[in-house]
């Protein structure tokens, strides 16, 4: 398995929908940590398939 790096990703292109899920959790982990959460969606930078299967 190779290692992979922040250089590997890139921001990930997501619904509005998928942004406010993102939002909710954000929110939800803030109230439960009581700590300033921020989440980001990433997604991997390349050709071929990720490990998902799916084309980048």
């Amino acid at each position: 398995m190779t290692s992979k790096t922040l250089n590997d990703y890139e921001i990930a292109n997501i619904t509005e929908s998928e942004k406010n899920k993102i939002t909710e959790l954000e929110q939800s982990l803030r109230s439960s940590s009581k700590k300033d959460i921020v989440l980001i969606a990433y997604q991997p930078k390349c050709s071929n398939t990720g490990r998902s299967g799916f084309k980048c």
